[in-house]
């Protein structure tokens, strides 16, 4: 599961103060997973026991905790979670009653982690827990608080593609920047600022928000290509025609919003790195 460790470090119009590249070396002593689930019970086990496994063999980390949100699954997700975590500790199961939608779930899980840093990664096990590594790298190279993962071949649909780079396309244009995968789920956060973002989405448009978010508070984020996997079981809750309404309604508010924190309508405050 090698990927390309090719770092960019990319510019926002709403940009704060610049940190030198590699000023200071980032150490991640304490680690988070933060990732929402549902309809997972297929395959959530064999991801978790990985995650579980890497995270333990990691010499760096002198703590860690995955933090799961169940988000009202139908099937037997909740029980096979609820069963890994009697058995390790360092899994957090929080579960919704009814289903909320992917962003809101994701919202919940992020609420309930507690380190120093945050890895959002989905529970369906297409983003391999070893993207870690240049995600980690790329934070320490650039010194920036936040990493994006740049899925260089995605193993989704044609449809789904097409969505993620048209929508990608118009956010960017709308942020003034130029990230090459603005709708990656996988992301590697400093924690106190991931915690301080109030997420809008509900649904599956939860990267897109994080992403626009991010920029909106000043934050300097480096991208690195990082590897994609099909899904190993299950299936995808997204909707085609659903989820392409949703998405394109929910980048048009994207636009809005950046119009209006432009007119000094809304405001919003800048990151102070700590």
């Amino acid at each position: 599961m090698a990927a390309n460790t090719h770092i960019e470090v990319l510019p926002s119009r709403h940009l704060a103060a610049e940190i030198p590249a590699g000023k200071n070396m980032t150490t991640i002593r304490s680690l988070s997973i933060a990732a929402p689930a549902y309809n997972e019970g297929e395959g959530i086990v064999p991801v978790v026991e990985h995650w579980l496994d890497f995270l333990a063999k990691r010499a760096d980390l002198q703590r860690y905790e995955i933090v799961i949100c169940n988000d009202g699954s139908r099937d037997d997700t909740a029980e096979k979670l609820n069963a890994i975590a009697k058995l390790h500790p360092e899994l957090a199961v929080i579960s919704h009653s009814v289903n909320q939608g992917a962003g809101a779930a994701l919202a919940a899980a992020i609420s309930g982690t507690t380190a120093d840093w945050v890895l959002l990664i989905d529970s369906d096990g297409q983003f391999a827990i070893e993207n870690f590594d240049p995600l980690l790298a790329a934070i320490q190279q650039s010194g920036a608080p936040a990493a994006i993962g740049v899925r260089v071949k995605k193993l989704d649909g044609m449809f789904a593609r097409f969505g993620s780079w048209s929508s990608g396309f118009l956010c960017n244009w709308f942020h003034g920047t130029r990230y090459r995968d603005f709708n990656s789920a996988c992301k590697l956060v400093k924690g106190d600022l991931l915690r301080s973002l109030r997420l809008d989405c509900k649904g599956l448009n939860y990267s897109t928000d994080v992403t626009s978010k991010l920029i909106e508070r000043g934050v300097r984020i480096a991208e690195v290509d990082i590897s994609h996997l099909p899904r190993a079981a299950g299936s995808s809750s997204l909707r085609k025609f659903r989820g392409a309404r949703d998405r394109f309604l929910f980048v048009l508010y994207v636009g809005f919003r950046q119009f209006l924190l432009r007119m000094r309508i809304i405001q919003v405050s800048k990151y102070a790195l700590k």
